[in-house]
């Protein structure tokens, strides 16, 4: 699974490096300094969430326009939301698969 994280603080991308390995999910983390090809990793995105309150208004309207029933809006910033929301992710491909 591919999955793209919008928004977040700089010193989230060693957690996210560490939940990709953890979880065995593709993450790319993309925040308000590193957004370069943001359209490609949009497209290429199995899933996107993004933290509403770290990104800017045009980096949302993108994620929709891409993404439209791909996008999670998580409007709690931290490492455990994420993590709450890679569970989610993963245990509902889980399910899907054994059926």
């Amino acid at each position: 699974m591919r999955l793209l994280v919008l928004g977040g603080h700089d010193r989230m991308r060693a957690r996210v490096k560490e939940l990709s390995k953890r979880y065995g999910v593709n993450i790319k983390f993309i925040n308000q300094e590193t957004q370069q090809n943001i359209d490609n990793a949009l497209a290429c995105a199995d899933w996107v969430i993004v933290f509403t309150s770290l990104v800017g208004h045009n980096m949302v309207r993108l994620a929709k326009d891409y993404a439209k029933d791909r996008c999670i809006f998580c409007h709690s910033h931290g490492v455990c939301s994420l993590e709450r929301e890679i569970k989610r992710l993963v245990k509902n491909e889980e399910s899907s698969i054994d059926i």
